[in-house]
């Protein structure tokens, strides 16, 4: 486990509120929630969601590459996100504070980072299938909220701090725009040539 040297007071005053004010009921939530950022569950979802990534894909071998393009992504920022994980070495807070299970250092919140890749990927791929308006706002709300509250979960639930929660948002979201504007730059490519080859 790894050991560190202080807390910032953000994190500190935070986490001694939720200690202070979490209940069973609550708890029972947060540990129903948390399930949202478990990668063995939402990595595989995504293969399947990635299927709709544009809605005149048609053909099981195009719609394949759109899932592989969709999860990979996902799964590429994850290993990534890990990999920071493993490199800034952050304790968690204190294992006696914990109401859930977790696994190796703190930031950013590896939960987190998936809930957060998850919501915008489903998101963006369901773009593709519904009109510019209102409904696409709903979409993007949803995101942000699915991500939000699996964040909240490891905070409420004690296994991370505040600042885990936040790095992995925002780890989640840049990683998220990196990876859509390549796959949009490589499907326009792909286009443009299948009409000039047509």
């Amino acid at each position: 486990m790894s050991h560190a040297s202080a807390v910032p007071e953000f994190d500190a005053t935070i986490h001694a509120w939720v200690l202070t004010h979490r209940g069973p009921t609550s708890l029972v939530w947060a540990r129903v929630v948390t399930w949202g950022g478990v990668t063995t569950l939402v990595l595989p979802g995504l293969f399947l969601v990635g299927a709709l990534v544009v809605e005149r894909i048609r053909g099981w071998r195009s719609r394949l590459w759109a899932s592989l393009a969709v999860a990979g992504a996902a799964c590429v920022g994850v290993f990534v996100g890990l990999q920071i994980n493993a490199a800034t070495n952050r304790a968690r807070p204190p294992v006696v504070d914990w109401a859930g299970s977790a696994g190796g250092p703190a930031f950013p919140s590896g939960h987190t980072t998936a809930a957060t890749l998850f919501g915008l990927s489903c998101a963006w791929v369901a773009t593709s299938l519904i009109r510019p308006g209102w409904r696409r706002w709903v979409l993007w709300i949803g995101a942000a909220t699915y991500a939000g509250i699996v964040g909240w979960s490891r905070v409420w639930l004690g296994v991370h701090w505040p600042t885990d929660v936040i790095g992995g948002w925002l780890y989640g979201i840049a990683w998220f725009a990196a990876s859509a504007a390549i796959i949009t730059l490589i499907r326009r490519r792909v286009a443009a040539r299948s009409v000039r080859s047509g």
